[in-house]
């Protein structure tokens, strides 16, 4: 009987740490505030963080309202590692009040790394289509706690033939949150160069 206990109180523990990581795994930010309380967030997050120093910039195609404002060049973070991938977060914000106007969270090997000392890294992601899904659901699943159900969705990868010669097909994953106020998409693209699961999230006005 002890013995069962012990079993019992166990594996009771473990499935209480398993659901509180599955929970705690991803912390998203979606206030449209300054950006001094997005960095106090990040801060929060872990005692050491680690800021990039990036020239990245938006496209209309992805940011419609980017030619309303002047957007600064943004604040990227490189969190601790705590999934599948390595998580980067962008905040995009505007000149002179400082103002969020567009958050994208990648999770994605290399995202900064040099173009050409990815190709062994491509080879072996291009065998992992299962564990990105996955990662997918996992990150779905928190954002619906957090932003309710979407307006659209994929439920599974959606095969997609390529406009770029050599490159063959790839599988692609949409899920679409969208109210007056902001726009958000969850986006998985698994393709011969680029392995990547992205949030992005903006506010109309």
């Amino acid at each position: 009987m002890k013995k069962l206990l012990t079993f019992l109180l166990t594996s009771t523990l473990f499935l209480l740490a398993s659901f509180s990581g599955k929970k705690d795994n991803v912390k998203f930010w979606s206030e449209k505030t300054s950006i001094s309380n997005a960095i106090d967030f990040e801060k929060s997050l872990t005692k050491k963080i680690d800021f990039l120093e990036m020239n990245v910039s938006l496209s209309k195609s992805i940011y419609p309202l980017v030619d309303k404002y002047k957007i600064a060049k943004p604040i990227i973070v490189q969190r601790d590692q705590k999934g599948f991938l390595p998580l980067f977060v962008e905040y995009f914000y505007s000149e002179p009040d400082s103002i969020i106007r567009y958050i994208s969270y990648d999770w994605e090997k290399e995202r900064y790394g040099n173009f050409f000392k990815k190709q062994d890294m491509w080879k072996e992601e291009s065998k992992k289509l299962k564990e990105y899904n996955s990662e997918y659901e996992r990150i779905k699943s928190t954002l619906i706690d957090q932003l309710g159900k979407p307006i659209t969705q994929d439920k599974q990868p959606q095969k997609t033939e390529s406009t770029n010669s050599g490159r063959g097909d790839y599988f692609s994953r949409n899920t679409i949150w969208e109210t007056e106020e902001y726009y958000s998409k969850l986006n998985m693209i698994f393709e011969s160069m680029t392995y990547r699961i992205r949030w992005y999230y903006y506010w109309k006005k």
